[in-house]
């Protein structure tokens, strides 16, 4: 593996669910939970009813964590993920990774619901939480509408359902907003470079590649046959590219591309919740110095 920095290392692990896997089928059929109420599915592609709302929730997904505070919904959290590191989810006891969480951890919190991410990268997780009577959720947020997918399923579960579908709403009009404010600008061909060495960058199919069309950007590795992956210095060397946008503490080589200027935009948009269109705006500025609405 690339060798990543410390927030890249923890963004790949915590938030970009399938940076290392070949492939995330569903874990199984989807079935029917036998509940009354509304019901939803999940990115697994199994089928939930929320009656009664869950009330004691562990998010195993630190971009599930954020939508649940952005949806009011924190009070019902009982426990996160080491990579939540938000000052108001402190008091949150922490259960570990993501993948491969300490299920005693878990289970001692005694929670009616757990948010995992969805594929096959951790399968004792599952099986363990199957075994143990612990309901579980999956969410999956590759692309810009799977956040919404996802903030609309975590409101159907907490009882927020108007909260979520208006903070859905509030994001699709601020970058509609934003789309409309670069759409006469000049387009630059953009990378998104995570960190480590090679460096790992956004390729296309991902909400970060949305996001750089969205702002008026042409992702430099649209070609690319992976989600996230690391290119070689040759990679870098025979593409055009206006901009490189990174997060504050990568460690990249400007010699790969001598060429193009080099954005800090922090890693706002290196996680996929409810900032993603202010991490949209960011980059808007960084890249047109526009965006400020």
């Amino acid at each position: 593996m690339a060798r990543l920095g410390p927030r890249s290392f923890q963004v790949l692990i915590g938030t970009i669910s399938c940076v290392l896997a070949v492939a995330c089928a569903p874990e199984r059929t989807p079935e029917p939970s036998g509940e009354a109420g509304p019901r939803l599915i999940d990115a697994s592609g199994i089928e939930h009813g929320f009656e009664p709302p869950a009330s004691r929730i562990v998010s195993l997904v630190p971009s599930a964590t954020q939508t649940l505070h952005a949806i009011g919904a924190e009070g019902a959290l009982v426990g996160r993920t080491d990579f939540d590191t938000e000052d108001w989810a402190q008091a949150l006891p922490s259960v570990g990774g993501g993948l491969g969480p300490n299920l005693e951890t878990i289970v001692s919190l005694r929670p009616d619901l757990v948010v995992r991410f969805a594929g096959e990268q951790d399968p004792r997780t599952v099986e363990r939480l199957d075994e143990l009577g612990i309901r579980h959720v999956a969410v999956r947020p590759d692309h810009v509408e799977d956040i919404y997918s996802m903030t609309i399923l975590l409101g159907r579960a907490t009882g927020r359902s108007h909260q979520a579908d208006s903070l859905v709403s509030a994001i699709k009009d601020d970058l509609a907003d934003l789309a409309a404010s670069v759409h006469d600008r000049p387009r630059l061909r953009v990378a998104y470079v995570l960190g480590g060495s090679p460096p790992w960058v956004a390729g296309p199919d991902t909400y970060i590649a949305e996001v750089l069309e969205i702002v008026g950007g042409i992702n430099a590795f649209e070609d690319l046959d992976a989600l996230y992956t690391s290119v070689s210095p040759e990679e870098f060397r025979i593409r055009e590219i206006d901009v490189i946008l990174m997060s504050a503490d990568t460690d990249f080589d400007r010699a790969l591309a001598p060429g193009a200027r080099i954005e800090i935009v922090g890693a706002g948009l290196e996680l996929p919740g409810p900032g993603i269109a202010e991490a949209a705006r960011s980059i808007a500025r960084s890249l047109h110095g526009s965006g400020n609405g």
